[in-house]
């Protein structure tokens, strides 16, 4: 049996679950006290409150904790002592990837931060991450395998979700192009596997890298039609100097119109890469302005490179998408390549037939965080047609497993949240 009905509060959301998925009384009792858990309540607050009408729920961007095997497991083997590999988790986090050598891939999380930033938890993989364990103890305790993200995706409401990577290990120029290529083969792979758990609501991206384009040609193809990925995970910097609207990188982009499969950018935390927010490494405060700046502005470039660099006026069929870097300063931006284009169109080697804007709303989606009140500015402005919703789970700043109630607290037209939740997202992956 099959609804499109989602209610308001969790213990009626939890019957909702328990109708599309065949779920009996026993099961519905477990997701209640699961959830209940989850949020330190008791189960008799979940059975309580008034229904609402709901929504089919899309997730654009949600994530995977990569197991600490991933790499010897999938990776080509003859890198040796250079695969990847990690150790079990004995917390909540992410995995900090090393060579046998110990030696990391690439700094990461706090890691990455300098000796004179705090280090308030000992042992903590990136910033956050302790202060949240608690709500992930059920996931952590299968240690993120697919069963548990199902049961993350049934807690939250979720019915289908796209996977994205934590960190991706290939975010560096000064990699060989064959081993940044192997690093995303392999991951690819695993992903597949994983989503085999349930191909219909778990669907993977596949992470691409623009180290070598015929290895990016390939590997776009080995994963759209061996694999069944439906999106390109792509981070939006510039590869060893070249920026994304280079035409070096069109055949990329012309294979991805071509299989009818989104490229989706999706910055990457501290790459070894030109990315703006480096300029705050070793200075007062870097974790809270790296982490604030690095996603919205080098989104904010990609929709330039894409919209007002020539991109989307070659490949006109091509859909791409800007992932978890927040909405509100579309519009502004927008209108700001707008007018840059009136006055200075004559100027332009790539020629642009139309408004940097129109390239936007004709091809492009942007992601809404859950709490992103300033959403509905958005909507005013741009319309509705090219917002994206994404829960982000499991990371720090993921508000599972109420991200979905956030997002039904802000004030919007009915019509409008269910593009956001069900609609875009289904029309930018091609999910039906």
């Amino acid at each position: 049996m099959d609804c499109f009905y989602r209610p308001t509060f969790p213990a009626v959301k939890l019957v909702w679950v328990g109708i599309r998925r065949g779920f009996g009384d026993k099961n519905l009792f477990a997701l209640a006290a699961f959830r209940s858990s989850v949020r330190g309540e008791s189960i008799e607050a979940e059975v309580s409150g008034m229904a609402r009408d709901g929504f089919k729920i899309l997730d654009s961007d949600m994530h995977v904790f990569e197991p600490y095997d991933l790499y010897l497991k999938y990776m080509n083997p003859n890198w040796g002592e250079r695969v990847p590999r990690g150790v079990p988790r004995k917390k909540h986090g992410q995995i900090r990837f090393t060579y046998a050598d110990g030696k990391p891939i690439r700094s990461s999380g706090v890691q990455a931060l300098s000796a004179a930033t705090p280090k308030p938890v000992a042992g903590e993989a990136s910033p956050g991450e302790d202060g949240v364990a608690h709500r992930y103890a059920k996931p952590f305790m299968r240690d993120y395998d697919p069963v548990s993200q199902l049961e993350a995706m049934d807690v939250e409401g979720l019915d289908v979700a796209v996977l994205f990577r934590t960190f991706p290990l290939h975010c560096d120029d000064s990699l060989e192009a064959e081993y940044a290529n192997d690093l995303c083969r392999a991951w690819n792979s695993w992903a597949a596997d994983f989503c085999k758990a349930d191909p219909k609501r778990l669907r993977p991206s596949a992470l691409i890298t623009l180290h070598d384009v015929d290895m990016a040609l390939d590997e776009t193809r080995r994963a759209i039609t061996e694999l069944g990925a439906i999106g390109l995970c792509l981070v939006p910097e510039p590869a060893n100097g070249r920026h994304i609207h280079d035409r070096t990188y069109d055949p990329v982009w012309r294979e991805a119109e071509k299989l009818g499969v989104p490229v989706c950018f999706h910055p990457a935390a501290n790459p070894n890469i030109d990315q703006v927010v480096h300029r705050f490494k070793g200075h007062a405060n870097e974790a809270i302005l790296i982490n604030a700046f690095r996603n919205p502005v080098e989104l904010m470039l990609a929709v330039g490179s894409f919209c007002a660099g020539g991109v989307l006026e070659r490949f006109p069929k091509l859909r791409v998408a800007f992932l978890e870097g927040n909405c509100a300063w579309l519009p502004w931006a927008l209108y700001r390549l707008d007018e840059r284009w009136a006055l200075r169109k004559d100027y332009a080697n790539e020629p642009l037939s139309i408004k940097p804007s129109d390239y936007f709303l004709r091809q492009c989606f942007i992601s809404v965080d859950v709490e992103e009140q300033l959403v509905a500015d958005v909507i005013k402005r741009i319309g509705d047609d090219n917002v994206v919703i994404s829960t982000d789970y499991p990371h720090a700043d993921s508000h599972w497993p109420d991200a979905v109630d956030h997002f039904m607290k802000i004030e919007m037209p009915s019509a409008s949240r269910r593009k956001i939740l069900w609609d875009n997202c289904a029309r930018l992956y091609g999910v039906d």
